[in-house]
């Protein structure tokens, strides 16, 4: 495990607890992992900036499609940042996708969605706030993730 492996795990773990505790990321944690994320796969990967673009991509495409869903249902224009998704959501996913190829970001992405359900109905008597703390939750699964595939030996899911 390098040195930027380990300064991005550091700061996919003040994520976790910033969010768990406060609900929202300083701003630098998602440009931090983005740094460390880009450094670490630039040195592996020649097409770094098109792994970026595609999954950026598929990610505004998601949230424009939640966008749409959720105005039309509700016969109104919804911003989702006030409804149903934070900007540090929105920033921590950006910075992620350096780290996977696209289909690995949609199952990341699904994964992390139903991990940080799941962790919202599972710890419900000690959580005290409504809203789930998703960035936090996904940065927890993305630590088991890097773990898993930096120790162990089967697939990756992660470029690094």
């Amino acid at each position: 495990m390098n040195l930027a492996s380990i300064g991005l795990l550091l700061c996919l773990l003040f994520v976790f607890f910033q969010d768990w505790k406060y609900r929202h990321i300083h701003i630098i944690l998602p440009i931090a992992i983005f740094a460390l994320s880009f450094y670490s796969i630039q040195q592996q990967n020649s097409i770094a900036i098109k792994i970026i673009g595609y999954n950026t991509i598929f990610f505004l495409i998601t949230l424009s499609v939640l966008t749409i869903y959720m105005s039309i249902k509700n016969k109104k224009f919804l911003n989702p940042f006030q409804n149903y998704f934070g900007l540090g959501d929105l920033l921590f996913y950006i910075a992620i996708t350096p780290l996977f190829l696209l289909q690995k970001y949609i199952l990341f992405f699904i994964l992390s969605m139903v991990f940080a359900v799941g962790m919202q109905l599972g710890l419900k008597k000690f959580i005290r706030q409504e809203t789930v703390p998703l960035a936090g939750f996904s940065a927890l699964l993305l630590i088991m993730v890097i773990l898993k595939d930096t120790f162990l030996n089967f697939q990756k899911m992660t470029i690094i």
